[in-house]
């Protein structure tokens, strides 16, 4: 199981995307911009590949706020579709 401690801080977001992975699923974590709106933009994808090397009809997107409660909204996003 994930945990909000496990995927940083928001000040790491706006810096730099944040990679990681949990029971076969990879996933990415970035701040987006669009429209004057900031959001928390999450990837999702199976194993074995990195972003890069993987075809993107695999990758899933979700989006939420880009606050704690978006960061933790992610981590419970993420959680469901590993169990």
């Amino acid at each position: 199981m994930l945990n909000v401690k496990d995927v940083l801080s928001l000040e790491f977001y706006k810096k730099s995307p944040f990679h990681g992975s949990i029971d076969g699923l990879r996933y990415r974590i970035e701040k987006k911009e669009e429209d004057d709106v900031t959001s928390l933009l999450c990837t999702t994808w199976p194993e074995p590949f990195s972003f890069d090397a993987t075809d993107d009809s695999l990758k899933e997107y979700y989006t939420s706020s880009f606050d704690e409660a978006g960061l933790e909204d992610i981590v419970d996003y993420i959680n469901k579709k590993i169990s």
